[in-house]
């Protein structure tokens, strides 16, 4: 005998509702992942275009002579293909996209090749690189520098360049808002977000850009060594985060895009007005200089930086 409080439920209440819900979610969740899918594709596309429409502006920014004509478009060229190479690769970590899969074997790798003689060192250079170092850095290379021209101009477009691009790394971090790697992996405790790497960030912009600044008066040869270097240092600072466990490999991978594009306008400001200055008669070191570099007299070949 039925309870009066109990209500009648049917077959179709109990098979087919449940049935048709789980279909139509499931149906759900394959749209979502289809456009998640072409989405990542999407962006791993532009990434790849990213990159190579700033290696493509940055050799012919190299091997062309007109500066006048081409130099600001080519500039223009290498922002956009960093500044869309990083877009895309910040939105492949924060959606999850495939991409990302081999940073855990990389993080992974690095933990089990730890040993007591390289991490005292890695310590002592990430602590170099870190943001306040980075600014120590900065201010140095930019009293150098002024000194050097009789000018504070160069140390304001370093200072700026590094402090900018430290601004745009912190606000990008909590758009993205990725986790660090696991506690037990890291050496050094970090919690706040991890992408990008500001080590690797404030390092590409400072060491390109002084790099870009000292070689505005050297051959192409010495221009490119600097260059060399300053990728260098990048690469060895970027290295002891990862050892230490306290990022994932596109961290760093997006760190060195965001400075790549923070040094190409730091150094096409310092550019401009030294192409702006020489063309007023000024002279930046000796009165033989000219005599020694006759491109540099040259409108059309001076301060190319590569």
């Amino acid at each position: 005998m039925r309870d009066a409080g109990q209500v009648p439920v049917s077959l179709a209440s109990v098979l087919g509702a449940p049935v048709h819900t789980n279909l139509v979610g499931r149906a759900h969740d394959t749209v979502a992942e289809l456009q998640q899918n072409g989405a990542a594709t999407l962006a791993l596309a532009v990434l790849i275009g990213g990159v190579a429409m700033f290696l493509g502006a940055s050799m012919w920014r190299s091997w062309s002579g007109e500066r006048c004509a081409t130099g600001s478009a080519l500039v223009g060229l290498q922002c956009a293909g960093l500044a869309a190479a990083l877009v895309a690769l910040a939105y492949q970590v924060r959606v999850g996209a495939w991409l990302i899969s081999a940073d855990p074997a990389v993080l992974g790798w690095f933990a089990e090749h730890r040993s007591n003689s390289v991490t005292g060192p890695a310590i002592a250079v990430t602590d170099a690189g870190g943001p306040a170092g980075t600014i120590v850095l900065a201010v140095v290379f930019g009293a150098v520098l002024a000194r050097r021209t009789r000018s504070p101009i160069p140390a304001l477009v370093l200072i700026g360049t590094v402090s900018g691009a430290a601004l745009a790394s912190t606000m990008t971090k909590y758009v993205v808002g990725r986790t660090r790697p696991p506690i037990v992996t890291q050496v050094l405790l970090e919690t706040d977000h991890s992408f990008p790497s500001g080590h690797a960030t404030g390092a590409m912009a400072l060491f390109t850009t002084v790099a870009v600044m000292v070689g505005y008066t050297l051959p192409p040869i010495r221009r490119a060594l600097l260059l060399i270097v300053a990728a260098a240092v990048t690469v060895v600072v970027s290295a002891t985060r990862l050892y230490l466990g306290e990022h994932w490999l596109t961290d760093v991978i997006g760190g060195v895009l965001l400075g790549g594009l923070a040094a190409v306008i730091g150094g096409a400001l310092y550019t401009a007005w030294m192409d702006r200055t020489r063309t007023h008669g000024w002279q930046s070191t000796t009165p033989n200089e000219n005599a020694a570099h006759p491109d540099r007299t040259n409108k059309t070949t001076a301060g190319r930086a590569g």
